[in-house]
């Protein structure tokens, strides 16, 4: 592939910005140029993201306080999942209905800690940020969804696994969210909250045949405004390079085989 493809590439003028697509980005251009600028689609599995939907939807509910289960199930509908994914409905759906549960007896002191109630659902967003430090504005609109947003910003997320704060896409997502509002209110947040659902049961030890909670993790983040500047100009760069045509897949180093830019080439039959 070569470093620049500005010559034989479709157009590469964006009109908007959102964090997985720095994430993206930063983590693969090639993948990126195959996914936003060619526009290719992989083969998805359903069954993850209509599950995390309707886990939303769920929590949703307790917010009005009630009843979490029925939209979850209403909405995990089996009619929607790929042929080989039906066999895992079942599963899944008791599975979600567990994770629920759980969440909800955590949720009152989650409120009491993070102020969940103070502020609304599904905040969309779509604006040119503001740098800061200089008073810049961004070359291109930023958009993004938060699940909820109060004096904090809230997150909700499942995953089979504990997150590790450290990963890309969470310190992205995080800066970008905070940048956005910081731009709209001209303070920050009082912290950024992830609540991330994991997908497992409660587990009973057996000699006191107590419940072990390992089923919430939450991660908490403070930015502050030189972060916030630094995302600000690491985003410019990268909109700068991918007006450029820079889509060069990751070199001097061991790139990951499961990365998607592999699975776009097995599709475009590339060698």
């Amino acid at each position: 592939m070569k470093k620049n493809m500005e010559n034989e590439m479709p157009n590469s003028k964006l009109d908007r910005i959102s964090p997985s697509m720095v994430a993206d980005y930063m983590s693969c251009p090639l993948c990126f140029y195959y996914r936003y600028i060619a526009k290719i689609r992989l083969p998805q599995k359903q069954i993850h993201l209509l599950f995390g939907s309707a886990i939303h939807l769920g929590i949703e509910h307790i917010y009005d306080n009630s009843d979490p289960y029925e939209p979850f199930i209403k909405a995990f509908d089996i009619n929607r999942l790929n042929d080989d994914e039906k066999e895992m409905h079942v599963e899944y759906l008791g599975l979600g209905q567990e994770m629920l549960k759980n969440y909800q007896s955590e949720h009152p002191l989650l409120n009491e800690l993070f102020n969940l109630h103070g502020g609304e659902s599904e905040k969309y967003f779509r604006r040119k940020l503001i740098n800061p430090m200089t008073g810049e504005e961004s070359s291109l609109p930023y958009a993004g969804k938060i699940d909820r947003l109060t004096t904090n910003i809230i997150e909700y997320k499942t995953a089979g696994k504990k997150w590790n704060p450290d990963d890309v896409p969470f310190k992205v997502q995080t800066l970008i969210y905070n940048l956005w509002f910081y731009s709209e209110f001209g303070y920050l947040p009082d912290e950024t909250v992830y609540i991330i659902l994991l997908k497992k049961y409660k587990k009973v030890e057996l000699k006191t045949k107590t419940k072990i909670n390992q089923t919430i993790q939450v991660l908490t983040n403070h930015c502050t405004l030189n972060d916030l500047a630094s995302i600000f100009d690491e985003v410019e760069l990268i909109l700068d390079k991918i007006n450029k045509g820079q889509f060069e897949r990751p070199r001097g180093g061991w790139h990951p085989v499961w990365c998607d830019c592999y699975k776009f080439e097995e599709i475009l039959a590339l060698k």
